[in-house]
């Protein structure tokens, strides 16, 4: 039976009107204005700039973030007519949060958390469109303005996650095949070789990718907020597992093909091809629920909005109306970046030639400088360095200072690629935290990693950090006290504390060595100046 449309079906609901503003910005000045704040933006915080850049060209992972704002600028174009029926109107709170913005900029800076400054500098975009634009234009164009922070380099902590699914879900599916695995944290063995499953085979790249090319297919092509969500879930949860399947396809090939195939490069660029099979087929599964097919006689009504009447104010009348937050952005870019030079400045002046000076351990021999150590940390470039030996009455204690001065943004002593151990001539076989027991009753955090060495060489590390006259083993407190140290003008630097020791049988043979050098080691290393005549041979 056929039955009326009209009758049976319910048109979709218009968008409520969009109410233009009589006394807004022209578009045309609004646009403007809005790319000599971007412009002055990018040239004030260059720096975080250069750093963002230099994070989208280098890493395979983040390379995405280079083509996140013109698509955020296709996305704002799809809403063009929507956005022909508002006036732009600068936001005084606008300028607030960019003021926010650079002070959380300012802080970062003073304890170079890089993560922070790109954050910021991502976030000053739809903030500056907020204030120079208005609260309307910002609601229009809401979701390609938060869909700029995909362009943020952040995910790096899903690394170990993912590795550890990688390698479990890897060896599961081997063993259930039938082959012969021995597996001992990320390496991999088969009777055909030898794998590691890599940071760069965790695949938080095409988790990545999938997830920023899902919202956009998501916004583009569904209406329904719950489809719009069940997609991008499937969007998250699809890479996850099909990377698990790689990686044991992977492994398939070079065991099927003698180790001839699917080694070297090749397991990389078979990766980007199933990952790109893979997204077809979710984009071509997502085609099935689409729901984006909404009458045009909706769509038309939801653009008409309330015309504006009334006389038409000049241009240079409205400029001037808005002339408070539009001064208030100007004050507001400026002010961090002003602050962050003069820092600069006096922490210049206060600098001096520090070095880490190893202490003299009652009970132990030494120190004695350490040419070419067995084992030393993989970790930044420091300003000055101190690698000394101490033997007790069987054992050796290494002692490693990599020392950081506080005479510009930024010590490296907390970076992503700094690490206890290189992959290569030794591995790392656990991590962890332990507590020392000192003499006098105080407690020392160290961070306990265990490494194999060629030629069955074992040691037991333990490492801390000293930012000024302060220990920690987190992260995130070394950042706030150097943070502290800057803005206060403390000249003592940071530094990261190792000590190592060997063992044949048990790492416990180690940790009592460690354990009984603390005990004897002053509980804080001192920075001293260099001797004159040392500075200058």
């Amino acid at each position: 039976m056929n039955t009326s449309p009209s009758s049976t079906q319910a048109q979709p609901a218009a968008p409520a009107p969009i109410k233009a503003s009589k006394s807004g910005l022209p578009w045309s000045l609004a646009l403007g204005l809005l790319t000599a704040a971007f412009l002055a933006m990018l040239a004030l915080y260059w720096p975080s700039v250069e750093q963002l850049i230099y994070i989208w060209t280098t890493s395979d992972t983040y390379a995405h973030g280079m083509v996140i704002l013109p698509l955020s600028l296709f996305l704002a174009w799809t809403q063009r007519h929507r956005l022909a029926q508002v006036s732009p109107t600068p936001s005084l709170f606008g300028a607030l949060v960019i003021l926010a913005l650079g002070v959380g900029w300012f802080l970062a800076r003073a304890a170079d958390v890089t993560v922070v400054q790109t954050f910021v500098v991502v976030a000053m975009v739809p903030a500056l469109v907020l204030a120079i634009m208005g609260w309307q234009v910002s609601r229009v164009i809401l979701f390609p303005l938060a869909y700029l922070f995909f362009a943020w380099p952040v995910g790096s902590f899903l690394v170990p996650i993912l590795q550890d699914y990688t390698a479990w879900f890897t060896v599961w599916m081997l063993r259930f095949s039938g082959i012969p695995t021995f597996a001992e944290g990320y390496y991999i063995s088969i009777p055909a070789g030898d794998f590691v499953v890599a940071e760069v085979c965790s695949g938080i790249r095409y988790l990545i990718a999938s997830v920023a090319l899902g919202l956009v297919y998501a916004y583009l092509v569904y209406r329904s907020i719950w489809r719009r969500l069940a997609f991008v879930a499937l969007s998250i949860l699809v890479p996850i597992v099909a990377n698990g399947l790689r990686a044991y396809g992977i492994i398939m090939i070079a065991h099927w093909t003698n180790m001839e195939h699917a080694v070297g490069v090749d397991h990389l660029i078979y990766g980007w091809l199933f990952f790109g099979l893979v997204m077809f087929l979710l984009f071509w599964i997502g085609t099935f629920f689409r729901d984006d097919h909404e009458p045009l006689s909706a769509k038309v009504a939801g653009e008409k909005t309330a015309a504006s009447t009334g006389t038409v104010v000049p241009a240079t009348r409205r400029l001037a109306s808005h002339a408070t937050p539009i001064v208030a952005v100007i004050l507001a870019l400026a002010l961090a970046p002003a602050s962050e030079l003069g820092l600069d400045q006096r922490m210049a002046r206060l600098a001096g030639d520090l070095q880490p000076l190893a202490p003299a351990v009652t009970q132990w021999r030494g120190p004695e400088h350490l040419r070419e150590p067995a084992w030393s940390p993989r970790w930044a470039e420091p300003d000055a360095l101190s690698q000394v030996v101490y033997t007790g009455s069987t054992k050796e204690v290494e002692l490693h200072l990599f020392h950081y001065h506080h005479n510009q943004p930024g010590t490296d002593l907390i970076r992503y690629d700094n690490r206890i151990f290189d992959g290569d001539q030794w591995r790392r076989i656990a991590q962890g935290s332990a507590t020392v027991t000192l003499p006098d009753g105080g407690q020392r955090p160290v961070r306990e990693t265990i490494l194999r060495g060629r030629g069955g060489q074992d040691r037991v590390v333990w490492h801390w950090y000293q930012v000024a006259g302060h220990t920690t083993v987190r992260p995130i407190e070394v950042k706030l006290l150097e943070a502290w140290a800057r803005l206060s003008g403390h000249r003592e630097g940071s530094m990261l504390v190792a000590v190592s020791a060997e063992f044949q049988v048990s790492p416990d043979e180690a940790r009592n060595v460690l354990a009984n050098f603390l005990e004897q080691a002053p509980r804080h290393v001192d920075v001293g100046e260099t001797p004159s005549d040392a500075a200058h041979e």
